[in-house]
């Protein structure tokens, strides 16, 4: 069921009104590129596991919509539980929009799998307010040109620290139509990634896309693995998380 301001709810068992409240507001803020209207649901004590506070959010959110103007949002519930008196809720969500750059005018789209804890406001003990952030997933999609790269991206959410894990990003158009580029570009996400560009060398492919074979770091944590793949007609930049953690998946 269709809420305000792109609000879904997936789950059989109802949320609570206060989370869908919560939830409405900061997406029809964000939507409206109300940036005090969205730190408005956020503690003053919120803390993301990534390792930023929440002046540091507010700065990340702001870089994103300097970057990409016309982003709109959508989200959806997908899971909810009661913890004491908070609430453990695991939320999708979407962005789309454009991009301009030195390399044109992208079109992006992203989506992300969030796991959040909401903790009734003090001052107002009927309102919640998201006190901590855990990302589980996510990716994005950005193109440009006339024809973009066709590109189907393989690789692993999560993988243990120091195992050797597999790339592939194959590309659906023949070799033979133009000649085609590529570069992978490995990131740790940490808060000072939140505010950096990354840059691309880019190298003729003599294959239809990229494969590699690459080790994870040592040390648990979370990078970003883009991939730019170019051809005459178009430019195609998939990114995605990796999670590299001790824990399976269904425990993170």
């Amino acid at each position: 069921m269709e809420l305000e301001g792109g609000l879904q709810r997936k789950v059989l068992n109802p949320p609570p009104e206060a989370l869908v409240d919560l939830l409405n507001r900061q997406i029809e803020a964000a939507n409206r590129r109300d940036l005090e209207g969205v730190m408005a649901t956020y503690s003053l004590e919120f803390r993301h596991r990534d390792g930023l506070d929440r002046e540091g959010v507010e700065r990340a959110i702001q870089t994103l919509w300097d970057h990409h103007p016309d982003l709109i949002y959508s989200a959806q519930i997908e899971s909810w539980r009661q913890v004491g008196p908070d609430i453990v809720a695991e939320v999708s969500g979407r962005m789309q929009g454009s991009q301009a750059s030195v390399r044109g005018n992208f079109q992006v789209e992203a989506s992300t799998l969030v796991r959040n804890r909401y903790r009734p406001d003090p001052s107002n003990p009927e309102q919640l307010l998201l006190v901590e952030q855990e990302v589980l997933r996510e990716e994005s999609t950005l193109t440009s040109g006339s024809a973009p790269p066709t590109v189907t991206l393989s690789l692993p959410q999560v993988v243990k620290p120091g195992a050797t894990y597999s790339l592939q990003a194959i590309v659906a158009e023949p070799l033979t139509r133009s000649l085609l580029l590529g570069a992978v570009t490995e990131q740790p996400i940490n808060p000072a990634g939140y505010l950096e560009g990354t840059s691309f060398p880019l190298e003729p492919l003599q294959a239809g896309g990229i494969f590699r074979q690459a080790d994870a770091p040592q040390e648990p944590g979370a990078e970003w693995i883009s991939v730019m793949l170019v051809n005459q007609t178009g430019i195609t930049l998939e990114s995605r998380r990796l999670t590299i953690s001790n824990r399976l998946l269904d425990n993170l």
